[in-house]
């Protein structure tokens, strides 16, 4: 595997750092988020590699910075309801699986972007969704750090958090 794909795989998976770091405050430390995010991020990725050839001339990269679309839905979802029912409202498994979903988008592209140049392997969506899980791993590793900690304690800033994301994903559509 060349540094080329290495980067890419990279650099499409650190918002799943910043997703994990949200989710722990969520919905607590589960250490099946890492696993739910992944495989969603590897079904999709799964598919890009294997339909990139078939749709190769109808989608445009740019489309994934619309998963930043679902990230500010889901921060604001969270953001406005009420805290009593925070934690209750949607399961872990709903809500690890629409941000692996959101955070997969661009793993997908990724992957189909790389399946067209000729990296069209079952290691690439693998590596992908490994590395989507380990980024997850780390933001909920890093959300029970004491500064973050304080900030979890308010309740508007997990929400934000994803909102700011979803915004920054979105830029990337424009630019």
């Amino acid at each position: 595997m060349n540094l080329f794909v290495i980067i890419t795989i990279l650099s499409v998976s650190i918002d799943s750092m910043v997703c994990g770091f949200y989710l722990a405050f969520v919905k607590g430390n589960n250490t099946c988020v890492p696993l739910i995010v992944a495989s969603v991020v590897f079904i999709m990725c799964l598919f890009a590699n294997y339909f990139a050839m078939l749709f190769a001339s109808f989608l445009d990269e740019r489309l994934a910075s619309l998963s930043g679309i679902i990230l500010i839905i889901i921060g604001i979802i969270n953001l406005t309801k009420k805290n009593t029912f925070k934690k209750q409202d949607i399961s872990l498994l709903k809500q690890a699986s629409i941000t692996g979903f959101a955070v997969g988008i661009d793993g997908a592209f990724a992957n189909f972007s790389l399946a067209i140049m000729g990296f069209n392997s079952f290691f690439i969506p693998l590596s992908i969704a490994i590395t989507h899980a380990v980024m997850v791993a780390i933001g909920i590793v890093l959300s029970k750090t004491k500064i973050a900690q304080k900030f979890g304690a308010i309740d508007f800033f997990p929400p934000l958090i994803l909102i700011a994301l979803g915004i920054y994903k979105l830029l990337g559509f424009f630019i």
